[in-house]
């Protein structure tokens, strides 16, 4: 047994588990709900960065296996996607199995792989014997077939194709065993520490094998990864699918798309071990959330996801305190110039996306030096300015002068020497 499944069973024997934050507890796929604990703090606004493991009632089936983390209670966590300010959790750093949610690190790794050139989506994959067998939900492709990746990908985004998984993890990275590995090497990269993948798709493993584990946590890292790329965003947020016309139309398993305002991801997994899970990601008024659900049923999994997402977009705000050409600051003293000094404007604008109660503890700071000597141009840059919260820098501009500023000539700077004018 892993190292993680063995942290994860003692995790669960230390104490009863924690009420969710601002929710009430659902009972888990297969499990009935774990008895509340006093409230939690209100979230931290800082960066996604692991806490102490929750810990929730013990399941009673041996630990690693499917009944085992069946038995798990609900995880959910939630984050805005530019910063990874925490907005909602509740048991976030339970290990257990993502289910076909761990193909998202596919999509990741694939665009990112076109992004450096190493492939294109004019790229053809070969179907293997292999990928032909996968179980599960499947576009059926056949061994010795070919297709492009471009084709490829929307089904295992939209469909959640098993068999085109494999497939392209064949293609590219050469065989299954060399894609697990580049895919848990990205995942530590990404700072996914409890995440430990086996298998491309999320299929409960073999005879001898092991589920693939992560968390809540790790799962939105990845999420928030994700929305990075347009590419994955135009796959994930397809309602729908044809694959083959003789097949007819595949639908999304992501019923939040077209139901909830502004939702165009991410992907959804179930199998019995890990219950119905949704990474989501909505988009509002230029601020993006991603919500990771696990260990839900069919019909919770879409209604918890849903509820944390309303809640926190209620908590955010973005703002930009600097817009360009804004003035900003004192004017600044110019030396032997025909103006004594000159005002300052901000060439960019500045923004963030905080908290409501962050807002007013924004800080904007302007660095210039003391003083400039003539001649000035209009639009020289002389200093910066930036958007602070605590430590955290939103962003800087630079800042330029808002006028020219000549230079005194002799006559005049020797009259001023004399005293006449």
């Amino acid at each position: 047994m892993t190292l993680f499944v063995v942290l994860n069973a003692l995790m669960y024997s230390l104490a009863a588990a924690p009420a969710a934050h601002g929710h009430a507890a659902h009972a888990p796929h297969g499990a009935h709900a774990a008895p509340a604990a006093p409230a939690a703090p209100a979230p931290s606004a800082s960066p996604v960065v692991p806490s102490a493991p929750a810990a929730p009632a013990a399941p009673t089936a041996a630990a690693g296996t499917a009944d085992y983390f069946a038995a798990l209670p609900e995880s959910y966590f939630c984050i805005e996607a530019s910063s990874g300010a925490v907005l909602d959790e509740s048991n976030p750093d339970i290990q257990r199995p993502p289910a076909s949610m761990i193909k998202m690190m596919l999509m990741l790794m694939v665009d990112e792989g076109a992004q450096a050139g190493r492939w294109n989506y004019d790229t053809v994959i070969t179907v293997s014997k292999n990928a032909e067998g996968m179980g599960g939900t499947q576009v059926y492709v056949k061994t010795g077939e070919t297709y492009p990746l471009s084709k490829l990908m929307p089904a295992v985004a939209v469909a959640s194709a098993n068999d085109a998984a494999m497939a392209v993890a064949e293609g590219l990275w050469g065989s299954k065993d060399a894609y697990i590995e580049a895919m848990n090497k990205r995942a530590q990269e990404l700072g996914m520490k409890q995440s430990k993948f086996n298998s491309v798709h999320g299929l409960p493993p073999g005879k001898g094998q092991e589920f693939d584990l992560t968390t809540a946590r790790d799962m939105a890292r990845l999420g928030q990864e994700c929305v990075k790329h347009p590419q994955i965003l135009e796959w994930t947020s397809q309602k729908e699918l044809t694959f083959r016309e003789s097949d007819g139309t595949k639908q999304s398993t992501n019923k939040l798309l077209g139901v909830v305002a502004g939702v165009d991801g991410l992907k959804t997994g179930y199998i019995r071990a890990a219950g119905f899970c949704i990474t989501v990601t909505a988009q509002r008024e230029g601020i993006r959330l991603i919500v990771v659900v696990m260990g839900d049923s069919k019909h919770e999994r879409s209604e918890r996801a849903q509820e944390v997402l309303e809640a926190s977009f209620k908590k955010m705000k973005r703002v930009r305190p600097v817009v360009a050409g804004a003035s900003i600051g004192k004017p600044i003293p110019v030396t032997n110039g025909v103006a004594p000094s000159v005002g300052l404007v901000s060439k960019g604008f500045l923004e963030a996306v905080v908290r409501n109660d962050d807002v007013k503890d924004l800080k904007v700071e302007v660095s210039v030096p003391t003083e400039i000597k003539a001649p000035v141009p209009a639009g020289a840059t002389v200093g910066k300015v930036s958007l602070k919260l605590g430590d955290t820098l939103f962003g800087e501009t630079e800042l330029v002068t808002a006028s020219a500023v000549e230079a005194k000539g002799l006559w005049r700077r020797m009259g001023e020497w004399t005293g006449l004018k």
